[in-house]
């Protein structure tokens, strides 16, 4: 099968895009991808500006506010005719959701029903792509996961992402409108600093020259792929929207690869000799294996991983190293 190459610039040229959450890790990724491709990008995020780190864009048009106002949501939806929306806004960290779980379900919740409330007043609009996430099927026995998987997230923020699914498929079917959802594995690479997840902490133990302190055992198994490969996910399933009539479906994309995090340590360890990390095998309440079946997406989008795990920890080393000093 050819694999495309997400570099349609004809589909994008002067198209308007709006991505809520775009100054986070994948959102400002894709929307720095999007101007590239000649789009017209506007980013809505709760923080101050765009992230200082990586390559700025001026083109790039910043509005600070929130998925869970109204009021904002109303606001920019009638200022900017917008053709295209990704919804990447979020409570992203597992920790902080156990730890507030009314925040997770605030922002990713409600959140997603007022967005997509606010976008069906604008009849102007020709994709939705919604971010949900493999931890929205929960624990299952048998896996990998596919997209006819039961959502059934039982702790906070699996659950705030099973509500999130749930609700962008119900606005697809109920009200025709035209939404896709992404389901990534863990998302890695340039521009995550996020430090409470396993690769961003890696390497800023090693860059602090401290011992990298894992709560698991180092067996539990999770898919994850490179920035640059969810970044094309999005883009192609946004393209292929309409020409494939995928509204209301959802696609899972990873490595078809899943590592333990054990293998991922070896990885980082390859492309950063100084790693240095501890055991201490007292993690509780987190679900042991999630990975991830992408066929759909390479059958139906043309989308596959391309960037290998040697690859993308190799570049990430680079970026952390730089980044960090």
């Amino acid at each position: 099968m050819k694999i495309i190459a997400v570099k349609d610039r004809n589909f994008w040229r002067n198209r308007s895009v709006l991505v809520t959450g775009g100054a986070g890790f994948i959102g400002y990724a894709l929307a720095h991808k999007l101007a590239e491709l000649n789009a017209k990008v506007t980013v809505l995020d709760i923080k101050s500006n765009l992230p200082a780190h990586g390559r700025l864009r001026s083109d790039i048009a910043f509005v600070r506010g929130s998925v869970t106002s109204k009021k904002k949501l109303h606001w920019i939806f009638s200022r900017r005719k917008f053709k295209t929306v990704f919804h990447l806004a979020a409570e992203a960290i597992v920790g902080r959701s156990n730890n507030n779980p009314e925040r997770a379900l605030e922002t990713n919740a409600r959140g997603t029903w007022l967005l997509l409330e606010a976008a069906r007043a604008h009849n102007e609009i020709e994709e939705i792509v919604v971010a949900s996430s493999d931890k929205a099927y929960g624990s299952h026995e048998k896996l990998p996961y596919h997209e006819q998987s039961a959502l059934r997230g039982l702790n906070p923020y699996d659950c705030s992402k099973s509500c999130t699914d749930l609700i962008a498929q119900m606005y697809a079917h109920s009200f025709g409108m035209p939404i896709a959802i992404v389901r990534c594995g863990n998302v890695y690479g340039p521009g995550d600093t996020n430090w409470s997840r396993l690769i961003p902490d890696a390497f800023r133990s090693t860059a602090k020259k401290k011992v990298l302190d894992i709560r698991s055992d180092g067996k539990f198994l999770r898919d994850y792929v490179y920035i640059d490969d969810a970044v094309d996910a999005y883009i192609a399933l946004a393209q292929k929207m309409r020409s494939k009539l995928l509204s209301g479906q959802a696609f899972n994309f990873g490595n078809n690869d899943p590592l333990q995090v054990v293998d991922v340590l070896a990885y980082i360890g390859k492309a950063d000799p100084r790693l240095k990390y501890r055991i201490l095998n007292i993690a509780k309440n987190e679900i042991r294996e999630q990975y991830l079946d992408s066929s759909k997406a390479r059958k139906i989008l043309g989308w596959r991983a391309r960037v290998s795990y040697a690859t993308g920890f190799k570049q990430s080393a680079k970026w952390y190293a730089d980044f960090l000093g």
